[in-house]
């Protein structure tokens, strides 16, 4: 009777392997997916630190400047919008050249502007022109600046990186199924004759099956649960070595990517147990050797 715990204790450790097997793939799934949130939230980032700037006619009244300035800052398309008198221009413009170009010529030839940054959604050629020509119909707007080629270019490798990870995102997927399935049909073989016997006595498929696809629950789960906390160690100690990466986190998808990953490593350890399973019963004895 004293064998008993040993042998318990022996099958229990011998599952170890099938959990960090099933913990690595999905590890390897969750990084993908940290790369796929911080890259969308980097070309938000990009995106959102466009700047156009629209400058005023020269002679504009205090009062209409902030009245204009107002009116942009509660637009739908604004993130932020900086008001920048004449003299503010000169000072920065003065601080860039390290030379007080106003005393040099005997007056400010700078026109007082406002630097309007885009929410990401409207950074892009279609929603700028729109709004250039919305801007230009205010009679003391002189001139909307901005460079098209950059958000083109911004806009271009997005769309392209974005095609790309979704199409590695698809094939990770595909992998990690396939590996995750094979770990699961290696553990069910060796208990291939044990199923087959079960058959054999009248026992029926649903109560064959269920605990081998309760113990698959349990697998995955804790694979997962691994998993996760390996890339939440990794997402802790990358601002150590990579600094500023914690600005393109999102904390609130990486929660949701983590909670995907878990249900992800459940769903496919038991449907792999299933299949597996229900492959070894239909299975002749004499194609079990």
């Amino acid at each position: 009777m004293s064998e008993v715990p040993q042998i318990k204790k022996r099958r229990r450790i011998s599952y170890l392997p099938s959990i960090l097997s099933i913990a690595m793939v999905l590890l390897m799934l969750g990084m993908l997916g940290i790369l796929t949130i911080s890259g969308k939230k980097l070309s938000n980032h990009l995106r959102e630190h466009f700047q156009i700037t629209i400058f005023m006619e020269k002679d504009i009244a205090e009062g209409d400047l902030k009245r204009i300035n107002a009116q942009i800052q509660q637009a739908i398309y604004t993130k932020e919008a900086r008001l920048v008198s004449r003299e503010e221009a000169a000072q920065e413009f003065t601080q860039e050249i390290g030379q007080d170009f106003v005393s040099f010529l005997g007056f400010n030839p700078l026109l007082p502007s406002v630097e309007l940054f885009l929410k990401s959604t409207y950074a892009n050629p279609a929603s700028i022109e729109k709004i250039d020509t919305e801007l230009r119909r205010n009679k003391e707007v002189v001139d909307v600046v901005y460079q098209k080629s950059i958000i083109e270019e911004i806009n271009k490798n997005v769309k392209t990186i974005g095609t790309i990870m979704i199409g590695l995102s698809i094939l990770f997927l595909f992998i990690a199924i396939i590996l995750i399935n094979n770990t699961i049909r290696l553990n069910l073989y060796a208990m291939r004759f044990i199923i087959k016997s079960m058959q054999l006595v009248g026992a029926t498929h649903g109560f064959i099956t269920r605990p081998f696809v309760v113990r698959s629950l349990f697998h995955g789960l804790a694979g997962g649960i691994i998993a996760c906390l390996l890339l939440s160690i990794m997402l802790y100690w990358l601002p150590f070595w990579l600094d500023g990466i914690q600005t393109v986190y999102n904390n609130s998808q990486f929660a949701l990517l983590f909670l995907v990953i878990i249900i992800a490593g459940v769903i496919i350890s038991m449907l792999s147990s299933w299949i597996s399973t229900n492959h070894y019963l239909k299975m002749k004895i004499d194609d079990l050797y």
